[in-house]
């Protein structure tokens, strides 16, 4: 390969040798071999570019730079053939006038393809070093002052054009930062937020724009500037407004994206210098120079005067501080004891914030509700969220406390929360094991937990899961190495609370972890989500696709940030499908389950053959679509990866 410093050429001349070697011994030359297949193996593919850059310049107006180009494995990358060149200069803070952030100010680009047009000079010196120098001329730029005392910037969009022996490169950015004449690093800098903390919910920002060219946000911000886009679309506008009315966690405080790292050595600027334009982008009700929402700011020159930086950090963060606090204080830990009638016994116990049990009643006028939800079989619950067709029961959902009062049929003994199910239905194997959820939302005033009123503020706490068995052996659990909340809490954040409204709010933790992974860390599942995302759907019986394994589907499509399995899967655990059923797929309908799973993301004429020809049944009834369940064979052909889920066996 040519990135690997051998061309093919190279490698027959040897193949050469060793043939004029064998020729000349003596001796039979062998059977004949089998007839070749056309052709050969596909070329392999280079999975990332790194860019070194040894020299940039602007010579008398026109800049140049000298890089090097390697693999994933630091050998070089020779015969690139398609890049565009930018170039860019960085006006410092205050330069256009009191209070106004730093501005980059975009030349142009230059787009050298080998195979058509280059306008600068390329030169590939074919040992993975290369150099360009620009067409254009800094100082003719009818719009843009050229000044050699500004820091410049350099951007390379390497294309994916292949490699001429047929080696895929993927898209990939890079850039260099340098003062004109002696291309020494400047001595400022707008790096605000780096890549990986977009990373954090995207996985690969190229992904969100432009047909997967841009990877790396400081692309993004030297190029969506004031005189290259439209108003409302410079970068500092256009990003916070794009997320501005995501119902995310971690968009709750803007350290979520703003952090201090190497690569950011400018991320207190959202605090430090507070804009129009930036606060504007969020604060979107807000007119500065009408004077509507706040008093009349016809520039940026008195606003640090006012929102000095500590205060507008302490403003920002303080609300996702506070919940934490909060969050830290108490905790809970539960049993299921089921009993000979089949009703079961579940003890709470609430926890200080050093997991030492407190007498309950102690808390009680702070508890906003503490909620259960309970269920039989971990594996594929039994019982739906309404009546299930197949049991004849719904979940049992049962506050213990409300508004700072004890429930029904619930008491307080030995400082514990007791309450007895009505009859579940206990079975064998997975359905020996009950299992409940539980949620617990506390008032609170500011990071005091106080009692509760009508108009209280309240924060959902950490949530709790009990396992019981009917046997008195160990239960059954469901697995929790496919998805791993820590992914989930990379964009809703550590504080998450999942589903508060409707219902307590789940924080999920450590404490409703029942495995733990290869170091002993405990591993924090989904799993507890299936009591009410069951099998047969939630509120509309599946017309929602409600059922776990496809409602997370459903839902982060919808939001078109998830496009890769890889965001969210650790592992896809294809046998779990051997002890699942039928899952509902529109009201009163099931369809085989990993056919309903598969088409929560992908439409059923997308996938290329008939369904039903694999022994799936979809949107059938009950009993039909049950007796279905082990019988698809897709499994036969299809072995989906996290990192390609349209693996076949070929």
């Amino acid at each position: 390969m040519m990135n690997a410093k051998k061309s093919k050429f190279a490698l027959l001349l040897a193949a050469s040798a060793v043939t004029m070697a064998l020729t000349g011994c003596g001796g039979s030359d062998g059977n004949d071999g089998k007839p070749g297949e056309p052709g050969g193996e596909p070329a392999p593919a280079i999975q990332k570019l790194n860019f070194t850059f040894n020299k940039s310049v602007v010579t008398n107006g026109v800049p140049s730079v000298e890089f090097t180009v390697t693999n994933e494995d630091d050998l070089p990358v020779v015969g690139l053939q398609k890049m565009r060149f930018a170039a860019a200069q960085l006006l410092p803070q205050g330069a256009t006038g009191a209070g106004n952030a730093s501005q980059w100010q975009y030349f142009g680009d230059e787009t050298c393809d080998l195979a058509s047009t280059c306008p600068g000079t390329f030169v590939d010196k074919k040992n993975g070093h290369y150099s360009y120098t620009f067409k254009m001329n800094l100082t003719a730029n009818a719009k843009i002052t050229y000044n050699d005392q500004l820091a410049q910037r350099v951007l390379i969009r390497a294309y994916n054009t292949p490699l001429p022996d047929g080696t895929l490169v993927p898209n990939s950015n890079a850039f260099v930062d340098f003062t004109a004449d002696t291309g020494a690093e400047p001595g400022y800098s707008r790096k605000i937020v780096a890549t990986e903390s977009c990373n954090t919910c995207h996985q690969d920002l190229a992904q969100v724009k432009h047909g997967g060219a841009y990877s790396d946000v400081n692309y993004c911000a030297t190029c969506h500037t004031a005189g290259k886009v439209g108003v409302g679309k410079e970068f500092n506008a256009l990003v916070h407004a794009k997320h501005k009315d995501l119902t995310l966690g971690s968009l709750e405080s803007c350290q979520s994206c703003h952090t201090e790292n190497e690569a950011t050595p400018d991320w207190g600027n959202w605090s430090r210098i507070p804009t129009a334009a930036t606060c504007g982008s969020c604060h979107s009700t807000v007119d500065f120079a009408a004077g509507k929402g706040h008093s009349q700011q016809l520039d940026n020159s008195n606003c640090i005067a006012c929102h000095n930086s500590t205060w507008t950090a302490e403003l920002h963060t303080a609300k996702t501080a506070d919940k934490k606090a909060v969050i830290a204080q108490l905790g809970m830990s539960a049993t299921l004891a089921a009993q000979a009638d089949n009703t079961a016994v579940l003890t709470v116990s609430i926890l200080d914030k050093d997991g030492n049990a407190i007498d309950a009643a102690s808390v009680q006028n702070k508890i906003k509700r503490l909620e259960t939800i309970t269920n039989v079989g971990p594996n594929f619950p039994i019982m739906g969220y309404n009546k299930s067709p197949g049991s004849g029961t719904a979940k049992v959902a049962k506050d213990l406390v409300k508004d700072g009062a004890l429930q029904a049929d619930v008491t307080i003994a030995d400082g514990k929360l007791v309450f007895t199910t009505p009859a579940l239905p206990f079975g064998a194997g997975d359905t020996d094991t009950a299992f409940t959820f539980i949620g617990l939302e506390m008032c609170n005033t500011g990071t005091t937990l106080t009692a509760c009123t009508a108009n209280s503020t309240t924060t959902s706490m950490k949530a709790e899961l009990a396992f019981g068995t009917k046997s008195g052996k160990a239960p059954s659990t469901r697995h929790v190495n496919s998805v791993n909340f820590s992914t989930c809490q990379g964009c809703h954040s550590d504080t998450f609370e999942i589903h508060k409204g409707h219902h307590a709010g789940f924080v999920m933790s450590e404490q409703v972890s029942h495995a733990k992974d290869a170091n002993g860390k405990p591993i924090v599942g989904v799993d507890a989500c299936v009591a009410c995302h069951t099998p047969d759907g939630t509120y509309a019986n599946g017309a929602n696709k409600g059922g776990f394994e496809m409602k997370l589907h459903v839902v982060h499509g919808e939001q078109g940030v998830i496009k890769e399995c890889t965001q969210c899967h650790n592992d896809f655990n294809l046998d779990a499908f051997k002890v699942k059923g039928a899952l509902a797929t529109s009201a009163g309908k099931y369809t085989t389950p990993i056919t309903a799973t598969c088409t929560s993301c992908h439409a059923p004429e997308s996938i290329g053959h008939g369904l039903e020809n694999m022994g799936a049944i979809v949107n059938g009834d009950y009993t039909q679509a049950n007796q279905a369940a082990q019988s698809e064979t897709c499994f036969y052909c299809h072995t989906p990866t996290v990192a390609d889920h349209t693996q076949v066996k070929m």
